[in-house]
């Protein structure tokens, strides 16, 4: 281009006015500006010593046409119309084809230019970053809006955007948030926790890596709402214990983790209760509404449950549920049985005598006067008892089981077991024990539960199960010691055929002991040793036989007990032969027989008869200790801060 410049007259005030006049030798142009265009780059522009710039402008499938002028951009842009077709009026302005060459509008395009240089994204801030990744979702919220106007019939809805920038992920919630719809997943979301026991930092990191799941602070917030609800429709109570000067342990070890230890320890003599009746008229709409009862026969059968897991070996953690049994579906589900009383100490008369005395008076009420619920609708009970043996006699108020006269339901002594010559039956009653326990045979203290008839107490088939294998296993252990030939051999080979049926046992030595000790197995571990285990590892084969014709006919009773189909004669005989099989002279001595012995072979047959409405598999308390330390721990944490 000719370096002495043609006089040029711009008029404007841009970018505030879009309108430019220009003037150049006697012409004048009025230029409306609706945007800047993009430019070719300086490569494509070329100088000239001529007084007139040459314009080219290339054309065809691949350019191999050309125009050319050195009069005007304008004159390019005509010759370039009339070579497409010749018969054309239409005339275009040069700076619609090559732009418009004005200082004013550079200036702007490299002010545009500029600004549009974007920072690299490491280099920001996180806030930064999340501006950058809102505008590049909002440019995509806009070209969505853009094509769903043509799709007015599908009415399609952006409902989130979801993207990576680098190694970081950005989600997007679009349009207005469904209060109850976001309600309703945060509810959802606390009962997965609570069922799932997941931690609010061990949610909040699931929340981290999965955005399509409700915010940790969303959740926790409807957390607060929901407890402060139940709270005020099932107040929880204190309950001031004076703490047992005996604090030992006797039995195995449930936790052992020291943080959980020091906490229980810390809760010595505090407990928390709720009213039964209040947990009752709460269930009762869901209950009708399922169709578990129902207003035509407004009757509830109810169970009361208890159970003590050690926490170290100083202290129990104790707790006592309740039950709908009619509710038959869910029994087996920790979440349906309800609990009433909690506290941290050991399983002692006195100590339930205190934790459990509001609790007594409600189930006499229920007893004798019914409850009206929030219908007006009258409603009767019946009440059941189911425990392990421990927690049953004590709340019996009888001895312990290794007390001469130790059954709940019969007067058997000790020395009579084995004597097939009385036919034990539920001979006690409630009515006489309460009148005069002292006269009945086994009993210390008035019974707890006064109210329950006694055939309405049934033993947890599950605990009599693993307590008689117990037994079975410890007289395996005993009858290898006796024959000389327990030592490393024989432990070795216990432990290598425990590894073969994937059950962790192992042996060792007390310190200044020459007892050996051994795994306590849990509880379908037990099931797998009575099932599996090789006898014929440790004795030869004719013994190994007898052995397992024992274990086997003793797990068939096991089945049986749980089947509501099984016959009762039938069990009966078969219980009876099974305990003779015991006292062989080639097996096992009367001393051997345990108290959950006597009651499989004289009290289950009529337990099955008298609860064949729900079977006793209906009275399991595996649920119940399902109802994990944890769990507790954190709802006496919330007590002792009301406390505090």
């Amino acid at each position: 281009m000719d370096q002495q410049s043609v006089r040029k007259v711009v008029t404007h005030n841009y970018p505030e006015d879009s309108i430019i006049e220009y003037s150049e030798s006697g012409r004048s142009y009025t230029y409306n500006i609706i945007e800047e265009g993009n430019y070719p780059p300086a490569a494509y522009l070329k100088y000239t010593k001529q007084k007139n710039p040459v314009y080219w402008i290339y054309y065809g499938n691949e350019c191999q046409y050309q125009i050319k002028s050195e009069k005007s951009s304008s004159d390019a842009a005509s010759l370039y119309t009339k070579a497409l077709d010749p018969e054309t009026k239409t005339r275009y302005s040069g700076p619609h084809v090559f732009g418009l060459q004005l200082e004013v509008l550079q200036q702007a395009r490299d002010t545009k230019r500029r600004a549009t240089t974007l920072k690299p994204f490491n280099n920001l801030t996180i806030t930064g970053q999340n501006n950058r990744a809102k505008k590049i979702a909002k440019s995509v919220h806009a070209i969505f809006d853009q094509t769903a106007i043509k799709s007015v019939i599908h009415k399609p809805i952006l409902k989130s955007i979801e993207f990576n920038i680098k190694d970081q992920h950005f989600y997007f919630s679009i349009g207005k948030e469904d209060v109850e719809d976001t309600k309703h997943k945060a509810r959802a979301t606390v009962e997965a926790c609570d069922k799932g026991q997941i931690t609010r930092g061990g949610y909040q990191n699931l929340a981290s890596v999965c955005h399509n799941l409700p915010r940790e602070w969303l959740v926790f917030s409807e957390r607060k709402k929901i407890t402060q609800e139940i709270k005020d429709i099932i107040p929880i109570s204190l309950i001031n214990m004076s703490p047992s000067s005996d604090n030992s342990v006797n039995s195995e070890v449930h936790i052992d983790d020291v943080d959980i230890i020091n906490n229980v320890q810390q809760s010595i003599g505090k407990g928390g209760r709720r009213n039964i009746i209040d947990i009752l008229k709460y269930l009762i709409p869901g209950l009708i509404k399922k169709g578990v009862i129902h207003v035509t026969n407004p009757k509830i059968h109810l169970r009361i449950s208890g159970d003590g897991r050690n926490v170290g070996k100083k202290v129990k953690h104790v707790m006592v549920t309740f039950s709908i049994l009619d509710d038959k579906d869910t029994l087996q589900q920790p979440d349906s049985h309800y609990t009433i009383a909690l506290y941290s100490d050991i399983e002692k008369y006195e100590m339930l005598h205190t934790a459990l005395e509001y609790l007594i008076m409600e189930l006499r009420k229920l007893k004798e006067e019914g409850l009206i619920d929030d219908q007006g609708i009258k409603w009767k009970f019946d009440l059941y008892f189911s425990s392990d043996w421990k927690f049953l006699v004590i709340c019996l108020g009888m001895n312990a089981v290794n007390s001469k006269c130790f059954c709940p339901w019969c007067e058997i002594s000790k020395e009579q077991q084995g004597n097939f010559s009385y036919e034990w039956t539920i001979s006690k009653n409630m009515d006489q024990v309460c009148e005069n326990y002292k006269f009945s045979k086994g009993h210390i203290q008035p019974p707890l539960f006064d109210m329950i008839p006694l055939q309405n107490w049934v033993p947890d088939e599950l605990h009599m199960m693993l307590c008689i294998t117990d037994v079975l296993w410890r007289l395996v252990i005993d009858e290898l010691k006796s024959r000389n030939t327990w030592g490393d051999k024989a432990s070795n080979v216990i432990v290598k055929e425990m590894k073969c049926i994937c059950v962790r046992f192992h042996f060792w030595l007390e310190e200044g002991s020459t007892n050996w000790q051994y795994t306590s197995l849990m509880g379908q571990d037990k099931l797998t040793v009575l099932q599996h285990f090789d006898l014929g590892k440790l004795f030869p084969h004719s013994r190994a036989v007898q052995i397992r014709s024992l274990w086997n006919n003793f797990y068939l009773l096991h089945n049986a007990v749980k089947d509501p189909k099984t016959d009762v004669i039938q069990f009966s005989n078969d219980a009876r032969a099974w305990l003779h099989q015991f006292l062989d002279s080639s097996f096992y001595q009367t001393s051997d027989i345990t108290p959950y012995m006597h009651v499989l072979v004289y009290h289950i047959p009529e337990m099955m008869h008298i609860h064949r409405r729900f079977g006793l598999a209906a009275f399991s308390c595996s649920a119940v200790e399902k109802k994990t330390i944890s769990k507790f721990l954190t709802s006496l944490e919330k007590q002792q801060k009301m406390v505090k």
